[in-house]
């Protein structure tokens, strides 16, 4: 199994086994071990990110720049002849030498691990905050331009060419009336008020490998949507995961709470590795930028639900007008609690003055 594809990587030692590995549904995983070392390898659709080459030649740059920090990255195993992926048909087949005596989670035991976790960001984007964005390939184009998200959702929503929009007409309006926040961050950026650096796109708890003996972090993981932008995305979207934990799907919007907590044990491990490249126009927006991604996956799955489950796969009917109103019930606690995180975000600051 994988014979002729792995005959071409340069591994150290003989192959002893190939088994499959790890639980996710977009590619498919196996972790090879040979008398020299451990490896996982992957078959990734190229349907998915049509730039190959840029993709794997971002998590390059941002894998040896971490290193050349003193940090840890994933480390690309490459060819014999040097390419850091094979092509076949649709698919690419890559490899990373496997990361020993890790652990990741899909939640956090304690607020000490939330703040550890937290630190693995920082750390990886405080590493990397001196790297040229602008040798980053956007592999996504405008994944996190909300003003151009706003456009779509307004296409979608004028369209409506499943005649849904009757069932979600108090969803709308709330989408609506936020319109003003959708171009501040992109305004920023342009203005050059927050700095463009390099961005990770999807900061989940799953996405940070741990020591299984410590629990301090090892590194971060799949850097498949690394991109340029602002940290304030990855900040934001990470709390906004965390928040919403595993009531994605949750009927009942009454658990879609900004728990002070997360955020200020978050916010801590955070700005501990932060505190000498964030500047105070991205200070002030800590907190915004957890309701703008919120509102921003709230215009994602209402628009997709409107246009009939286009782009998220849904188990019923209503499953992306669900996903969107728990968003929209986070965004709106955010925002009733918007004094008390700012409050926690200058508590912080001046802790590490």
């Amino acid at each position: 199994m994988l014979e002729k594809q792995l005959s071409q990587f340069a591994l150290d030692g003989e192959i002893l086994s190939v088994v499959p590995f790890g639980n996710g549904h977009i590619n498919k995983t196996y972790k090879v071990e040979t008398t020299g070392g451990k490896y996982v390898f992957q078959f990734v659709n190229a349907s998915i990110f049509p730039n190959v080459a840029g993709l794997m030649r971002n998590i390059e740059l941002v894998g040896n720049h971490i290193r050349e920090k003193g940090g840890r990255s994933l480390e690309i195993v490459k060819t014999h002849d040097g390419r850091l992926f094979l092509k076949e048909g649709t698919e690419f087949f890559r490899g990373y030498r496997f990361i020993e005596d890790s652990v990741c989670y899909e939640a956090l035991p304690n607020l000490e691990m939330v703040r550890e976790a937290a630190m693995g960001f920082g750390s990886f984007h405080q590493a990397l905050s001196d790297l040229d964005a602008s040798q980053i390939v956007d592999v996504i184009p405008d994944f996190h331009n909300t003003k151009k998200r706003y456009e779509a959702f307004l296409e979608a929503v004028e369209d409506d060419p499943e005649g849904r929009l009757i069932n979600c007409k108090e969803e709308v309006d709330f989408l609506l009336s936020r319109k003003e926040d959708y171009s501040v961050m992109v305004d920023a950026l342009k203005q050059k008020k927050i700095n463009n650096t390099v961005t990770h796109n999807d900061p989940k708890i799953n996405n940070v490998a741990f020591d299984a003996a410590s629990g301090k972090v090892k590194c971060v993981l799949d850097l498949d949507t690394v991109m340029q932008g602002t940290f304030l995305y990855d900040f934001g979207d990470g709390l906004r995961s965390l928040f919403t934990g595993d009531n994605e799907d949750n009927k009942d919007t009454s658990a879609l709470k900004a728990d002070l907590a997360i955020y200020e044990a978050y916010l801590d491990g955070y700005y501990s590795m932060m505190k000498d490249v964030i500047n105070k126009e991205e200070r002030n927006l800590l907190p915004f930028s957890i309701q703008l991604l919120a509102e921003e996956l709230s215009m994602r799955f209402l628009g997709d639900y409107l246009l009939g489950d286009v782009y998220f796969g849904v188990a019923y009917p209503e499953h992306n007008l669900v996903r969107a109103r728990t968003q929209i019930a986070l965004a709106k606690d955010i925002i009733a609690h918007m004094d008390e995180l700012k409050e926690i975000t200058e508590k912080i600051a001046r802790k590490y003055r």
